[in-house]
């Protein structure tokens, strides 16, 4: 007596006996179709919800297109999978029907033209704009095309690939580590909640594996002769999928409620680095605007404004200062800005160590310290991630051997990283310059001072005033103007447009602090969609004032670090993921970079607006004479640049009539080249492998077996797990009987090695030996034929050679 069938139980009648192989009745049945596409669209949902590449013309997400991609590539796999065309063929077949497929489905997400020869005209554009961004400009490109092309390209090559595996392979395992792995890899880096997704697809997944081993158990039991296999296979069935269940509930209860994490000491950080490799190469692909997951240190070479701003509670690290007193801490500053990412540009390295001066070659340093006062501050890490120093303005030096980045040698300071990471419970000392309110009134750094210090800039900050194309629209230049408009002459200097700036910003603007903002913008860009809604975070704030402030050629960069954070009994201060904070720096001659914050809020861990004393100015003043708008000039020598100071050198003045910057130089050809090279190199070790194919000596009998088995696997011609040595040999034979014998002394020599306990003698190696090397050669012709019998390599399990064991 049989119980009843499950839905995923395979339904045996008399013709089951012969195991019909077609695309209408598959033998592996139409449930593990259904599975398959299961996943799939799991897969392609979760990565369409993530929203990697924002929206489109018609403000739907771009990346929208995913879920048919990788159905129509699932079911082209599995019809080229029951076709008689040997496989790489019909992967070529399937890669031009999804090259097909992608380039319209792309068009359409890039454009909204109506006809498909518009769309694809634009589709070319855009990849022409990429390509002179990336090659000619070398600058991190807006364009999504060829994103969006590389990510379909990835979903059509998993869904085909996963369904030829199974219906012509009869292998469930590679499509469920290939899906799998780039599902988790999206859950890893986007901030979405995606855990009903992995639920949806660890079940599918495991039916689907439970399915297809049940398919090929079956084989097994009609060879001997079990009967009732339609019972035994409705038993496989339930008990599969009771422990489906049972294993998913599980997984579920354990991780919302265990707590033990004994390899956390080998992943600590791991995240880290592998987003900070995926911001590297988002600066070659470009077009990745969705909110993510960034490094906990919050320092990569890159930002991106995604829309939403995640905090918490969990401290970083714990502080004390000699003054006593709470500091911004920075991390890192920003100086290029493409509408949605900031960027750092040129980026050099130069290695300082321990307690060396870190900006003797960098153009922060600050020449003259009145009004400022030295202090030595003890950081140590909580969950510090990575090797950042973070510092209060000025850093002078640090206790740890360390490397200076700059925008090129010698240049502005980007960031300092430590030679090693800070581990937990560790700390560093780090000295640096801050400004000192108790100083004498001669020398506190006053907003007289700042007024009066000119428009004559150094050459090197003319990056801080270059605004990319397209980057912000007329209403960002719109709002610059009329805040400037509401001065009086002589107050249109650039420190207090800046502190009108920060004021519109801070409170005069209506602005709300908002931690997401997703969909309020569509494609708009960030600080035009931000002065439209008047609702963001940090970032949307800071992006807009040093923006409003480069439209008035006032150099301006943005930074990222944490705020003060909260002091506690024993005068330390703990900081915690809350106070991660933005802000924007300005440039003013003689006296450097003076911080602004313009965002509200967040008093609790020590944001203000930047206040300065009026006072009167000092003699260092500039002459510049007085006017209504003083017109900047970026062609003054630094002082630095005297050999006697040891400062930094820099080239010759590249900037155009009026200071204007020129284009940036053409990007550097070693990675092209690179390219190249490796494409020389790959064609060369496949010809390499050729070569050694054919005059490989034989290995041991097991390996050689091996060997013959896992080639001819690759070309469709595997055996099947119930397959003795001696009836894959036989089948092998019949599509290649130029080497019947061979595969017969190859067969033989495993049998007796591994059954027999029998090791071969010098004359039986030599024989092995030329009998390998003939199959291997034989082998490699298979990809020249076409597949023998209707139903594809499977059928090799059903013929037989001689039948020893």
């Amino acid at each position: 007596m049989s119980g009843p069938l499950t839905p995923f139980e395979p339904r045996l009648n008399a013709h089951d006996i012969n195991e019909p192989d077609s695309v209408r009745s598959p033998r592996e049945g139409w449930t593990s179709l259904a599975l398959l596409m299961v996943m799939l669209v799991t897969l392609a949902v979760a990565i369409d919800d993530a929203n990697w590449a924002g929206f489109g013309p018609s403000d739907g997400r771009q990346t929208g297109f995913l879920p048919l991609a990788v159905v129509v590539a699932a079911l082209i796999g599995f019809l080229l999978a029951k076709s008689r065309l040997r496989a790489v063929l019909a992967h070529a077949l399937g890669a031009l029907l999804g090259s097909a497929f992608l380039l319209a489905a792309v068009s359409d997400s890039v454009s909204a033209a109506p006809g498909l020869h518009d769309r694809l005209r634009a589709l070319a554009e855009s990849t022409v704009v990429f390509y002179t961004d990336l090659v000619l400009l070398g600058i991190r490109s807006a364009e999504t095309s060829v994103f969006l092309l590389l990510l379909g390209t990835l979903i059509w090559a998993v869904g085909q690939f996963a369904a030829f595996n199974i219906f012509r392979r009869g292998r469930a395992m590679p499509a469920v580590v290939a899906a799998g792995l780039a599902l988790l890899i999206n859950m890893s880096i986007t901030i979405r909640f995606q855990y009903a997704h992995l639920i949806i697809f660890s079940a599918a997944a495991m039916l689907l594996l439970v399915r297809m081993n049940l398919l090929t158990q079956r084989e097994g039991w009609r060879r001997r002769r079990i009967g009732d296999a339609g019972y035994v296979s409705g038993l496989f069935m339930r008990v599969g999928l009771a422990f489906v269940l049972l294993t998913l509930s599980g997984s579920i209860v354990l991780a919302a409620t265990a707590s033990s994490a004994p390899l956390a000491n080998a992943w600590r950080n791991a995240d880290d680095h592998l987003l900070s490799i995926g911001t590297e190469v988002n600066r070659w692909v470009g077009g990745v605007t969705g909110a993510s997951r960034g490094p906990s240190g919050l320092f990569s070479s890159s930002q991106t404004i995604r829309g939403i701003w995640e905090s918490s509670t969990e401290v970083v690290f714990r502080a004390t200062s000699t003054d006593e007193e709470g500091h911004y801490w920075r991390g890192a500053v920003y100086d290029d800005f493409d509408g949605f990412t900031w960027q750092q540009l040129g980026r050099a390295r130069l290695d300082v160590p321990a307690g060396a001066e870190l900006l003797a070659e960098s153009y922060d340093s600050v020449l003259e310290e009145e009004g400022r006062k030295r202090i030595t501050l003890t950081v140590t890490s909580v969950d510090l991630a990575g090797g950042t120093v973070i510092s209060p303005e000025t850093p002078l030096a640090v206790d740890r051997d360390a490397e200076v980045l700059t925008n090129e040698p010698g240049g502005p300071l980007i960031a300092i990283d430590l030679r090693d990471a800070v581990d937990p419970g560790e700390s560093f000392a780090v000295t640096a310059l801050v400004p000192d309110p108790d100083a004498d009134d001669a020398e506190v750094i006053t907003a007289a001072d700042l007024a009066a210090a000119g428009v004559e800039y150094p050459a090197w900050t003319r990056r801080f005033v270059e605004i990319r194309p397209d980057s912000i629209g007329d209403l960002t230049y719109q709002t610059a103007e009329r805040i400037v408009s509401q001065l009086s002459p002589d107050r249109r200097d650039p420190y207090h447009v800046a502190e009108a700036i920060q004021q519109f910003l801070y409170r005069d603007g209506g602005f709300q602090y908002r931690t997401d903002v997703r969909g309020l913008c569509g494609r708009e860009k960030v600080v035009d969609c931000f002065l439209t809604t008047r609702r963001g975070y940090c970032e949307y704030f800071a992006t807009a004032m040093a923006m409003l402030l480069r439209t008035q050629q006032i150099p301006a960069r943005m930074a990222m670090g944490y705020l003060p954070g909260r002091e506690l009994a024993d005068g330390s201060w703990e900081v915690d993921r809350s106070a991660a904070h933005a802000w924007v720096e300005v440039y003013f001659p003689g006296y450097g970079w003076i911080r602004f914050d313009p965002t509200p809020g967040n008093a609790e861990n020590g944001q203000e607006p930047t206040r300065l004393p009026d006072g009167d100015p000092t003699p260092r003043a500039s002459s510049e004479p007085e006017g209504p708008r003083p017109t900047p000039r970026f062609d003054v020598p630094d002082p630095r640049d005297d050999g006697n100071l040891g400062g930094p050198t820099t080239p010759d003045d590249p900037a155009g009539e009026g200071g204007l910057p020129q284009a940036p130089p053409a990007a550097d050809p070693g990675p092209i080249a690179a390219l190249v090279v490796a494409a020389i190199l790959l064609v060369l070790g496949a010809l390499a492998l050729v070569a050694r194919i054919r005059r490989m000596p034989a290995p041991e009998p097991d390996l050689a077996y091996r060997g013959m088995a896992r080639l001819a696997g690759r070309f469709g011609y595997g055996p099947t797990p119930t397959q003795t040595a001696y009836e894959y040999a036989g089948s092998l034979s019949e599509l290649l009987p130029g080497v019947r014998n061979e595969l017969t002394v190859v067969a033989r020599a495993k049998v007796e090695t591994t059954y027999a306990q029998r090791p071969p003698d010098s004359a039986m190696l030599e024989q092995l030996r030329a009998a390998y090397r003939r199959v291997r050669i034989g082998l490699l012709r298979l990809i020249l034929r076409r597949r023998f019998g209707p139903s594809g390599p499977r059928d090799l399990g059903s013929r037989s050679g001689p039948q020893r064991s």
